[in-house]
């Protein structure tokens, strides 16, 4: 069963080495020597999809459909049960095509039988396939992920995408619950990201260049060899959030994804925009090489860490965080300047929005 034994091969070609990081260099805080606010006074409650969560951070999709999978998906819903957290499953399609894999994707739903669970499907998808991914675990939402570059290079690949934008479309209309799309690590345009609002979609995870790239994987997986430059293909994560909160901006909700591991890059994500952030390859590798309690060990420490950053930015809440001034230079800033796109809003945010009533109009 091709679909079932690449599965397995994602998971081990993902753990060769610790998973790449999303470069947010470019993007820079200015800190606040006069915060004002004490840091117990800091909440990392995020508002999206109808739902008030505990934290910005989330289990992002992963895998399923094989015994590994199952042990996996099983030890990342009592992650996400103890912390809180939501958490979406890998594509369900192995499971619509073989009954037998559906355990490794219900397993999530039985271990955390009251917390919020994303299904996953492609874009190839149907309205009654996407019922059905919906229906076999009790989903709260389901992501319809978008991996053109992967299908292309893979030897089994879908290479006909045609109607996918009328499929999404008629999946928002038809399924009762919030739909997200999600790319899977080559970025989403401002462009597309207009076509997505349109069809009313609830949420766009930009699922951007930085992270694991299956391009690279693929071309392991198969023996194709790419050239470097083709493996570099995508829109840099930093890059890709600056382009759909342009556009996107409170007519959906945004979620960044794709290298964002460590708390600086998350609060960065954040102050752009974001109202969640999605991690899959990080808690993957360090579930298989260091174990459970050691990915737990991680989500309090990066979750420590983002409420000193919202404190020395003197903020205590999200939403606070996102009016906070950012400078952004280098690459980042001349991709957008070409791209028409004004970021001197970020750098002339005012704090006085949120600190007037403690700090003299003379500051």
């Amino acid at each position: 069963m091709p679909r079932l034994e690449r599965k397995d091969e994602h998971i081990i070609y993902s753990m060769h080495k610790l998973p790449n990081r999303a470069d947010f260099s470019d993007i820079h805080f200015v800190h606040n020597c006069l915060p004002d606010r004490d840091h117990n006074e800091v909440s990392l409650d995020t508002f999206y999809m109808g739902r008030t969560f505990r934290s910005p951070f989330f289990i992002n999709a992963i895998t399923g459909g094989t015994n590994l999978a199952l042990r996996v998906n099983a030890h990342l819903a009592e992650v996400a049960r103890k912390n809180r957290l939501p958490m979406a499953v890998g594509s369900q399609m192995v499971a619509l095509e073989n009954k037998s894999a559906e355990a490794s994707f219900k397993i999530v739903r039985k271990i955390n039988p009251k917390g919020v669970i994303w299904a996953n499907i492609g874009s190839y998808a149907e309205p009654d396939m996407v019922h059905r991914a919906v229906k076999m675990i009790r989903a709260d939402g389901v992501q319809i992920h978008l991996n053109i570059p992967q299908e292309l290079i893979m030897n089994e690949g879908d290479s006909q995408f045609k109607g996918m934008i009328e499929r999404i479309r008629r999946i928002k209309n038809e399924i009762e619950v919030p739909v997200i799309v999600k790319e899977v690590g080559f970025g989403i345009a401002g462009e597309q990201a207009r076509i997505l609002i349109d069809s009313n979609v609830d949420a766009i995870d930009i699922g951007g260049k930085g992270g694991t790239n299956f391009l690279t994987i693929e071309s392991k997986r198969t023996g194709l060899k790419i050239s470097r430059e083709l493996e570099s293909w995508g829109i840099p994560t930093a890059i890709s959030l600056l382009e759909v909160v342009a556009v996107a901006r409170d007519k959906a909700d945004l979620i960044a994804s794709g290298g964002m591991y460590k708390a600086i890059d998350i609060a960065k994500a954040l102050a752009i925009g974001a109202k969640a952030v999605g991690m899959a390859g990080l808690p993957v590798y360090l579930l298989i090489k260091k174990g459970r309690t050691a990915l737990e060990d991680y989500i309090t420490k990066v979750e420590r860490e983002l409420r000193l950053i919202m404190t020395m930015n003197g903020v205590t809440s999200v939403s606070e965080l996102q009016q906070v001034p950012l400078v952004i230079t280098g690459f980042t800033a001349e991709w957008m300047q070409r791209r028409g796109l004004d970021l001197s809003n970020y750098a002339q945010r005012s704090r006085i929005n949120y600190t007037k009533k403690n700090v003299s109009d003379r500051i």
